[in-house]
């Protein structure tokens, strides 16, 4: 059965250079009632076609660049954990308000890309030009990894990839709780799935087309039981009136449904867009509180709450999820070192640091994930 988002879906197109590749035959098949158009090109589909809401819109074609890339983070003093990104899916069903992908993304469809041997080329480099390090990679930066089946058609054939692999982690991140298609398959640990989490009065206003944090917690109680690692992201956090009860109660639910030695990692991030994104919030959501909020231009220029009331909020919520013995590896998403030495107590040396501490966390929690213990000069 398509998944719920697949619904959305009314037209599929395919250019004719990957109209035989195997993925796209797979891709086509999970669509059985949808009429599929072959054309030459994304340009043909440019030009010829009506302008239509782009999440109805499937794209199937090749790549022309770049897809596995160093995640885009944010710039310098604000740290960043190395993560790398697979760009496979491009644009996300889910309408989440502070989604900066409806704003950031201008082709006219959701695009699904089927070079599946040109992406494996790219990770292979990127693993092969460090190969004592422990890489991360995941497909949920411009896309949610399974939202679409067409993505989890995708994700199934990175996790065998993945699960050969000696040094080297997928993450599949997602809002949705159907992982089905994805369960049964074999992964020898090296696949994490993870969820973005905000409480119900958030997910309510702000990311209605998606299913309800209990929803998703199920659905990782049962990776969980399926022998998955999972991960849990707590971004955007939203400065809401009642946020400290609200955000600390997500957390209670969250340890009485996952056993904590399971969970990988969890990331805190606070809300930041840039600043012409607020007008086309208001626009876009009139319901919405966010543009609302007490906001100033980082030195990423991209507007943040102060620094001091989101290291007030951060304090709260890390104390909460490292006050039980031996808590998962908690990071900042975008922070500075500032906010993590005034929250945490320390900070990392350096993006390559805290990419190290990944590793040796990884490495001490969860014995033989990693092959062998990291040292610091290999990162």
């Amino acid at each position: 059965m398509n998944l719920p988002a697949d619904r959305l879906i009314k037209k599929i197109f395919v250019t004719a250079e990957c109209a035989q590749d195997e993925l796209t035959e797979q891709i086509l098949d999970a669509y059985p009632i949808l009429k599929k158009i072959e054309i030459e090109s994304e340009k043909t589909l440019i030009e010829t076609t009506p302008p239509e809401d782009p999440k109805k819109i499937l794209l199937v074609t090749r790549s022309k660049g770049e897809v596995v890339k160093d995640c885009p983070g944010t710039s310098e003093p604000y740290l960043c954990c190395r993560y790398q990104v697979i760009n496979q899916t491009l644009n996300c069903p889910l309408d989440c308000t502070y989604c900066i992908l409806q704003y950031y993304l201008n082709q006219p469809a959701t695009i699904i890309y089927t070079d599946y041997q040109k992406i494996i080329t790219e990770i292979d480099q990127k693993i092969a030009s460090q190969s004592q390090r422990l890489w991360r990679f995941g497909t949920g930066e411009l896309g949610d990894s399974l939202a679409l089946t067409a993505s989890q058609i995708f994700a199934i054939k990175l996790m065998e990839y993945f699960a050969a692999q000696k040094n080297a982690l997928l993450e599949l991140k997602t809002k949705t709780d159907r992982i089905g298609l994805i369960l049964a398959q074999p992964h020898n640990g090296h696949t994490v799935i993870s969820w973005s989490l905000n409480p119900l009065i958030i997910r309510n206003s702000e990311e209605r087309l998606a299913p309800p944090p209990a929803r998703r917690l199920n659905a990782a109680a049962e990776a969980v039981r399926q022998g998955f690692l999972v991960g849990f992201h707590f971004d955007p956090i939203i400065d809401i009136p009642d946020w400290e009860s609200q955000y600390l109660g997500l957390i209670e639910e969250l340890y009485r449904c996952i056993d904590p030695a399971r969970i990988a990692w969890i990331s805190l991030g606070s809300l930041r867009f840039p600043p012409s994104m607020k007008a086309k919030i208001i626009e876009r959501y009139p319901h919405s509180r966010l543009p609302y909020g007490e906001l100033i231009r980082g030195q990423d220029q991209k507007l943040r709450y102060l620094r001091p009331r989101r290291t007030e909020i951060y304090r709260s919520i890390y104390r909460k999820l490292t006050e039980i013995p031996d808590p998962p590896f908690v990071y900042f998403c975008m922070e500075s070192p500032t906010v993590w030495q005034d929250v945490c107590g320390f900070t990392p040396e350096s993006n390559a640091h805290l990419d190290y501490l990944f590793a040796e966390n990884l490495w001490r929690r969860f014995p033989g994930l990693v092959r062998e213990r990291p040292r610091w000069e290999d990162y």
